[in-house]
């Protein structure tokens, strides 16, 4: 029977003796004046009534939202005609830490408001290096809990998500394995662990997600079989399972999970939200999910009801 464990933040060979409980403290990274709808509809809705330099930035984000996601700061507030502090006040006044947390809701963003609209327009895909350092002491904790789930595994896949590629790096002083990834970042994470044998396959670069893709990545595997396949997400969804923001990394990622005997995935608290634009795979394919104790207890319960084995890591501040 499956249950939710939560594990305390420690280093990777304490973990697995730790304690087990079913009572999760109640967290969460949301702060009380974020927008509690649509991000672009609140900024549409005080675009008439912000200040003028706020405008500015709403202006420019509204007309050309792909590069307010991956421009730099510097270029945003030239472009904007604004100063530097000015578009990270911008980010703050709708209730987020900085500007790679805000890019990542703007992006959740565009993917409701075309899922509203039936559109089929391209998404605006969120900036790696965004992704990399919100929720960063989470995905830390993930990452070291994980490690425990990796001693039956001779072989693994590894994708590029922002989590896995920190997962990777406690790898670097674990037995050596077999590791196939298509994430430069998980190659970066790893490089010089000469213990491992690391195999990157075929494939196109995307170079705003740092990882390979493409039917070549899919061909490669077809005639390979995995222990373990470790995963990120954009989005879990009880009903809806394992989604993301891009079509052929959806399709990608059943291939990868269909080259695995076991489906781990490593998503912070934060990814439990509406669909994503393009199904990787339903719930029943995850064996075992690794979060953090922000997970509400329904959701949790929601998940193990299905099957699924959920493993609630509580964070501590990121030292690594």
């Amino acid at each position: 029977m499956h249950r939710a464990t939560i594990w305390p933040c420690m280093q990777p060979q304490r973990m697995a003796s730790s304690a087990s409980s079913n009572t999760v403290p109640t967290k969460t990274s949301m702060t009380s004046n974020r927008p509690s709808h649509s991000l672009i509809e609140t900024i549409t809705a005080e675009l008439a009534t912000t200040s003028t330099a706020f405008k500015r930035v709403s202006t420019y984000l509204l007309k050309a939202p792909g590069d307010f996601m991956h421009k730099s700061i510097q270029e945003i507030s030239s472009a904007a005609q604004v100063s530097e502090p000015t578009v990270l006040r911008y980010s703050r006044h709708f209730g987020y830490k900085g500007i790679p947390e805000f890019r990542i809701a703007l992006a959740m963003s565009l993917v409701d408001q075309a899922n509203a609209q039936a559109a089929s327009q391209q998404f605006v895909e969120p900036n790696v290096a965004d992704k990399a350092v919100v929720n960063r002491d989470l995905k830390l904790a993930i990452g070291r809990a994980a490690v425990q789930l990796l001693e039956p595994d001779r072989a693994i896949i590894l994708d590029s998500g922002s989590t896995t590629a920190i997962f990777a790096r406690q790898l670097r002083s674990v037995a050596g394995r077999t590791i196939l990834t298509t994430g430069l970042n998980v190659v970066e994470a790893l490089w010089g662990a000469e213990q491992h044998t690391l195999m990157l396959p075929a494939g196109t670069l995307r170079f705003e997600s740092k990882s390979l893709s493409g039917r070549m990545v899919e061909t490669t595997l077809q005639n390979m079989r995995f222990d373990t396949g470790y995963f990120g997400a954009d989005s879990i969804d009880p009903e809806a399972g394992l989604s993301t923001f891009n079509e052929a990394e959806a399709h990608q990622g059943a291939a990868m999970m269909g080259a695995c005997t076991r489906v781990v995935v490593l998503a912070d608290s934060s990814k439990f939200k509406s669909p994503a634009l393009h199904r990787i795979c339903a719930l029943d394919r995850i064996h075992t999910i690794v979060t953090d104790t922000g997970l509400p207890l329904e959701i949790a319960n929601a998940l193990i009801a299905r099957g699924t084995h959920v493993i609630r890591v509580d964070p501590a501040p990121a030292t690594a």
